[in-house]
């Protein structure tokens, strides 16, 4: 056994992405004489698969989404070396850990305000950075009120502390109101861990394209490893991620900057992280800040584009005081695609296999069978197949991915049950 132990906060129930950081997590760590502990739910750990179970020495059951539990159990003096989470709703009580025991991490009063948008805008602003107007709203009447203010639009309504574009929309007027509060009130599955907050955001919308900054904070200097492309449906779901982004020389120095000033502004001293952004006319624009890696995949374009990057024995180093390895040096090109299988019963897919076996393709998982009733896309967990495709130039990636996405069909036929259901559940 090694003499030093690092915490996994929520080791299972992951998505396809998820489980792939906790294996190279795991993978990383290992080759660094560390033992890992995963902590997570009684619930989780019951139905978890022996899969994830491998990926760590031992399991804790810890309510790892509540704080002051996190807090309480940390108190009882574990022996615990490092700790970090690649969970979101995990940030916050891995913070709470560290601070208790004296570890690595990241004060747990910026976590929230990271975690609290509409906190993290206004000390964003207060720092100089344009930011757009935000109103934290209770109801529509306070919600119509901002629009009046604001106008003309379009404005974004959201949760202040959601993920995956859950409860998110895009509107045009105050008619459009009530069903965006409706849906930003929908139960949610992956934020059932948290008790339901009765507010929600109403933001004036940024006009520009949107991109992601992927990096990790060594010795309090944030380093940003990639800025990712990203492209998005109407509803603001994920449909691709790229590395290299493809911006002009000048922008993307102007928006690594903009980031590195912009976690030190909000107070994010460790850890790897994931910040959304635009860019517009006037210049870059920040948005939602996360103290962990993105999902989709992002993390392994970073890891591929960055031939030799161990981004998360990176930090296991960092947190645990030992000086990491020379980051190398960006050489090659990646990219995540989702697909989207029709509304409906699916019957067959057809393509997958050949799509999941070719040498380019990097990581791909299948998330519809056949029988399945395919409701209409609503949010990131409801898309219906992912892969990452890796080369070692962007023209070659994207010829790649787009040939093999092409050659993948999914069969559905109308469901008449199904669709009562997606009706009665809508309404």
């Amino acid at each position: 056994m090694a003499d030093v132990t690092l915490l996994v906060m929520g080791n299972t129930g992951m998505p396809a992405w998820g489980q792939d950081q906790i294996r190279r997590l795991s993978e990383q760590a290992r080759r660094r004489g560390v033992t890992l502990v995963g902590a997570d739910t009684p619930e989780n750990l019951r139905s978890a698969t022996a899969r994830d179970l491998a990926h760590v020495d031992e399991v804790v059951a810890l309510d790892v989404h509540h704080p002051e539990a996190c807090r309480a159990w940390a108190a009882t003096r574990p022996p615990v070396d490092a700790v970090l989470t690649v969970r979101e709703l995990s940030v916050l009580p891995t913070a709470v850990i560290a601070q208790e025991l004296g570890l690595a991490g990241n004060d747990p009063d910026a976590v929230r305000r990271v975690r609290t948008k509409d906190l993290c805008r206004q000390r964003l602003r207060e720092a100089g950075f344009p930011q757009p107007r935000t109103a934290v709203c209770a109801d529509v009447a306070e919600a119509e009120r901002f629009l009046a203010e604001t106008g003309p639009g379009p404005w974004v309504v959201k949760p202040r502390d959601g993920l995956a574009s859950i409860g998110v929309s895009l509107i045009d007027g105050p008619e459009q109101l009530p069903e965006a509060v409706r849906k930003f009130r929908l139960p949610s599955a992956a934020m059932s861990p948290l008790p339901a907050s009765p507010y929600f955001l109403v933001e004036t919308f940024v006009a520009g394209d949107e991109y992601s900054a992927e990096g990790i904070v060594l010795g309090g200097e944030p380093q940003v490893l990639a800025l990712t492309r990203k492209a998005v449906t109407d509803g603001f779901i994920s449909t691709s991620q790229r590395q290299p982004a493809g911006l002009d020389e000048m922008t993307d120095r102007l928006a690594r900057d903009t980031v590195a000033r912009g976690l030190k502004a909000v107070g994010i001293t460790r850890g790897v992280f994931h910040i959304e952004l635009w860019v517009t006319a006037t210049g870059i624009v920040l948005g939602e800040f996360h103290c962990r890696g993105g999902g989709d995949f992002i993390h392994a374009l970073v890891e591929h584009t960055r031939p030799g990057l161990e981004l998360y024995g990176t930090l296991v180093d960092d947190l645990l005081g030992r000086t990491p390895p020379p980051l190398p040096e960006p050489g090659r090109a990646a990219r995540v695609d989702f697909l989207f299988a029709p509304p409906g019963r699916l019957r067959a897919v057809r393509g997958w296999d050949e799509l999941a076996a070719h040498p380019a393709v990097l990581a791909a998982d299948l998330q519809v069978r056949p029988g399945d009733v395919i409701p209409p896309e609503k949010d990131s967990f409801t898309r219906s197949g992912v892969f990452v495709t890796g080369a070692d130039t962007p023209a070659e990636r994207d010829e790649i991915a787009e040939r093999l996405a092409g050659g993948v069909v999914f069969d559905t036929e109308a469901d008449e049950e199904g669709a009562r259901l997606a009706l009665a559940t809508d309404a």
